[in-house]
């Protein structure tokens, strides 16, 4: 059997794996709207996650600046201090990872409402959180359990890889969703997209 046998293999388990993501989220139709109902109301949305998290965080933050959300990237150098009546999405797979939890705790603080997007609602991320969306895969870490054996799950993903890849389709969803309900346009989008770009001529 040669690589590419084992690359389309693998392909159709992950992907089989994944098929239950709609249902994930059709049982969670009423803090979909939550989510939505903060993003709409609040004066500036906060976005961040570490890791491949932080892949689907980053790109969700990307995504929203072309529908003109006020948003910012907590991990950005040039960011905007988190207030009250602003909201902070958070993703994490474990729900314990410290600067993420620190974040959860000074947005609480400060008065801005915190989304929690992770695996573990008992986690302290997850209690902190306002509103928590499940995403299953993500790795077990703390409660006795090292790094090393928080990534030895019967998943077929290697390293919680499975919340990963569901953060990041969660992500493209919400934004798609967002797009199609308030009837923008992709060439806006696109417009947006290069707003800031020049083309430079020699």
């Amino acid at each position: 059997m040669g690589f590419s046998d084992e690359v389309i293999k693998r392909c159709r388990e992950l992907c089989e794996r994944l098929r239950a993501y709609p249902d994930i989220l059709e049982s969670q139709r009423e803090v979909l709207e939550e989510i939505y109902d903060l993003m709409e109301r609040s004066n500036a949305i906060h976005v961040y996650g570490i890791g491949r998290s932080g892949s689907a965080a980053l790109s969700l933050a990307l995504r929203l600046k072309h529908f003109r959300y006020n948003v910012w990237f907590i991990g950005d150098i040039v960011k905007e201090r988190i207030k009250e009546n602003d909201v902070v999405i958070l993703f994490s797979g474990s729900g314990v990872t410290a600067e993420i939890v620190n974040i959860a705790e000074s947005a609480k603080q400060e008065g801005a409402k915190v989304v929690a997007i992770s695996s573990y609602r008992e986690s302290p991320l997850g209690r902190l959180a306002d509103v928590f969306l499940y995403l299953p895969g993500g790795m077990r870490k703390g409660e006795r359990w090292g790094y090393t054996e928080a990534q030895l799950t019967e998943s077929p993903f290697y390293g919680a890889g499975e919340f990963e890849v569901l953060a990041y389709l969660f992500q493209e969803t919400l934004v798609t969703a967002i797009g199609k309900f308030k009837g923008i346009l992709p060439s806006k989008v696109v417009e947006e997209h290069f707003r800031d770009q020049k083309v430079v001529k020699s």
